[in-house]
Formats: structure tokens, sequence, C-alpha cells
């Protein structure tokens, strides 16, 4: 049941009754999936909700008839969830789900309404926009396998660890550029005054370059004359 998924088949019924015979039990099965899927997303709301009930209170008096006190924990215990179930219920809820202004009739993300909740939670780690974006360039596909999708899961996430290797590496070259042009003396100025330090450092291919242009500064102002 678990690989249960939406069919996209469309029998042409032109052919007779069994052809409408068979559309009709394709349809029946589609609700069937589309019914899973809406307890799913009610599963969600209702849990996201009374656990934000629970969490706006310091102290909530919740006990049951026999007066014995109930925390979250213990009434999601009583349905056999536990926290990672309850994790993903509720990050389901804040990443795939949208409520209208009433704050009633949960449902699931346009676009994601043929995604099982297997492939929901398998598609917890990815951006809802690099999602909606892979659904709308058929990357990503509701008739795709959990499977499938776990590699395209995985197929993303090592994109992103090259992607920011190769910026690290990038931001790496632009520091030592910059050192490097730090590093880079001042060109020669004839028209300046130097120290006698600054001739020292000098190699003499240096020192013979600074003559060069001596001689022809001084030929410049000659010329002038």
């Amino acid at each position: 049941m678990e690989n249960l998924q939406y069919s996209t088949i469309e029998i042409d019924i032109s052919s007779g009754d069994k052809a409408k015979d068979i559309s009709n039990y394709i349809k029946n099965i589609n609700k069937c999936f589309t019914k899973d899927n809406n307890n799913f997303v009610d599963l969600c709301y209702y849990v996201y909700n009374l656990k934000a009930l629970f969490d706006s209170y310091v102290y909530f008096p919740c006990r049951d008839k026999l007066g014995r006190n109930y925390t979250f924990k213990d009434i999601m215990d009583n349905f056999g969830l536990n926290d990672t179930d309850i994790s993903r219920l509720c990050s389901c809820y804040e990443k795939f789900i949208i409520v209208d202004s009433d704050k009633k009739n949960p449902a699931l993300l346009l676009g994601l309404q043929y995604f099982s909740k297997s492939k929901l939670i398998e598609l917890l780690s990815i951006p809802t926009e690099q999602i909606m974006q892979d659904i709308k360039n058929k990357v990503l596909r509701a008739d795709m396998s959990v499977k499938t999708i776990r590699a395209y899961v995985k197929n993303y996430k090592e994109l992103q660890k090259q992607n920011k290797k190769l910026n690290e590496d990038k931001e790496e070259e632009q520091e030592e550029e910059q050192i490097q042009e730090e590093e880079i003396p001042m060109a020669y100025n004839p028209k300046l005054h130097y120290d006698f330090s600054y001739f020292e450092e000098k190699t003499k291919a240096q020192l013979l370059n600074i003559v060069w242009q001596l001689q022809t500064e001084y030929e410049r102002l000659k010329g002038k004359k």
C-alpha cells in the first residue's frame, strides 16, 4: 500500500462497455489514493496544531475522566507515534500544506497533490522552490518510485556540495590574488623622491630598469628646454 500512486492513464472508452468499466475502476482506485493523501494531510494538520496548543502553555491542564494528567507526548504515544513520526508530520505541514483563511480545509501545495506521503517525506530536505521548479521541468514527477526520488534527493545534495566546494575554491583564489596584488610594490616613478633603502632592496634588473626610466625622464625634460 505504501507504493500506491496516482495513475495518469486515460482509457479510450469509445471501444465499448468493457473499456468504460476499466476506466471507471481506474478512476475509483485513484479516489482511494486521493483519500489516503487527504488523510495524511489531515493527520499533519491535527498533530501540528495539537502540538502548538501544548507548546503555547507552560502548564496545560489536560487530564482524562479518571483524573490522569496527559502531556502531548503521552497522547502521541497512545497513537503509536514516536518523535520521528511527529517531526516528519510537523515538517510536512510547515513545508507542503496550505490552509485557507478560515483555518479549515488543509491541502497540499499545487503540484504536490499526487505525491504519496512516503515521497513527500523523502523530499523534506529539498527547498520547496527547487521542488516546484523541478516538477515544472519534469525532472521530478509523482509517478517516480520512492527509490528514484531518494536518488533524486541524493543527487541534489551532491550537487550542492560540489557547488559549495567550487565557491569556496573561487573565494580562496580571489583572496590569494588580492594578497599577491598587495605584495606587488609600487612601480618606480622618476618624478618622486625615494630613500636610499628603497634602492638597496632592488635587484640588478630592477636597478637597470630604474636607470633607464631616469634617462627617459631626463631626455624628456631636456627636450622641453
